[in-house]
């Protein structure tokens, strides 16, 4: 089955033409055209609608690539791999994506060793393995992270983290489990405000928690003990890819000698060496018709069933009819007809979702290999897997 390219997920599918020369006896039967994988819909479906990681997305799309396939050789499937690997990498910008294209690739040579002849088994294998990988393996990764993870965190220790990462929750609950007794600063990591998410989850466990500006991280850093963060891709410097704004606080968190620390599955390792944030992919524009990221009153997200914390949550933010509500009537900026009070969708598309924060910034990268790695010893552990190592 052919992958669809991003010119051909535009074009319309044209059915089977006829003619009046069609109706001999002698003529060819007309086929159907055939319709391509749409490749990037099975990718966005698999991280939109099933909440995959970009990592574990794009090998579910390559997974469902494969239960699709008609093809009866090992090149066919060869080819139909490397194009649809191929489109992922070229349309988006997640540096996940790449990562677990990569891991793909990894699964696809083993299993064509193990099968040279046998097509039907070597897609039975390569279906299982994937999705094994997506729904067991991934989460036992996690597992392994908060098992190490939890032995940074003390008794009575205050933590800030950014953002939401699965992997991070995991061991903050497991602490939690473990009745030591932890604070947690999260920032709102705007546009998405996903931090919210963060704080709603910690609080309905029990664990206090406190929601911060984005701009207020320097504010409340003399208060943490450490910093603890997740991450979108482990890069070969041993830098990290993560949401928006991490670099700034590993920055802080350097100037005021704050232990920083990073949570990553070893899949999002990746043979990458970005030089500066401009080697980073930029996200690209959004569907004009989708619904905004961005909600107008952030605090709306939160289910009214979270438990009250201890201390207060900070301001987020407020609409533009909230702001001039509150205004001062004698105070005619505030109420100034056509104030831009919210940032567009076009300001919005001209931000990065994610940074790197180099790798000077960053006491150890804790993942599912057992011991916690310096970030000197990430090109290590790249190389030695690409010479012929695998991820199990």
């Amino acid at each position: 089955m052919p992958v669809a390219s991003p010119q051909d997920m535009s074009r319309p599918v044209s059915g089977p033409s006829s003619s009046k020369t069609g109706k001999g006896k002698d003529s060819a039967p007309v086929r159907p055209v055939e319709e391509p994988f749409d490749i990037v819909g099975a990718y966005r479906r698999a991280h939109e609608e099933n909440d995959y990681p970009h990592p574990l997305a794009a090998i579910m799309s390559l997974v469902k690539l494969v239960q699709a396939s008609d093809s009866s050789t090992t090149t066919g499937m060869v080819l139909e791999s490397t194009a649809a690997r191929h489109t992922l990498k070229n349309t988006q910008p997640s540096l996940g994506v790449q990562a677990g294209s990569e891991l793909w690739e990894l699964f696809f040579n083993a299993a064509a060793l193990d099968f040279p002849t046998d097509v039907p088994g070597f897609k039975e294998h390569l279906i299982k393995q994937g999705t094994y990988f997506c729904n067991v393996h991934a989460e036992n990764c996690r597992e392994k992270i908060a098992d190490v993870a939890v032995g940074f965190l003390r008794d009575d220790s205050t933590i800030l983290t950014h953002s939401y990462s699965r992997t991070v929750m995991k061991a903050l609950l497991k602490a939690h489990k473990q009745h030591k007794r932890i604070k947690v600063y999260v920032t709102e990591a705007k546009p998405n405000c996903l931090g919210l998410k963060t704080y709603q989850e910690l609080t309905e466990a029990g664990i206090p928690c406190t929601v911060v500006l984005d701009s207020a991280v320097a504010y409340v850093m003399e208060r943490v003990d450490l910093v603890i963060v997740g991450s979108e891709a482990v890069v070969e410097s041993g830098g990290l890819v993560s949401a928006v704004g991490t670099y700034q606080i590993g920055l802080i968190a350097k100037a005021l000698s704050k232990p920083f620390y990073a949570l990553a599955e070893s899949y999002k390792f990746l043979r990458h060496y970005p030089l500066s944030q401009t080697d980073i992919p930029l996200p690209q524009p959004q569907d004009p018709n989708a619904q905004p990221q961005t909600p107008s009153n952030p605090r709306s997200v939160l289910k009214a069933k979270a438990r009250p914390v201890s201390k207060p949550v900070y301001p987020l933010s407020f609409s533009a009819s909230q702001l001039q509500s509150s205004a001062s009537p004698h105070d005619k900026s505030n109420t100034a007809a056509g104030a831009i009070r919210s940032m567009t969708q076009e300001m919005l598309d001209r931000n990065p979702g994610v940074d790197l924060t180099t790798p000077d910034l960053i006491d150890f990268i804790i993942t599912d290999l057992g011991t916690p790695l310096s970030p000197t010893s990430v090109s290590q552990y790249l190389v030695g897997l690409s010479i012929g190592g695998q991820r199990d």
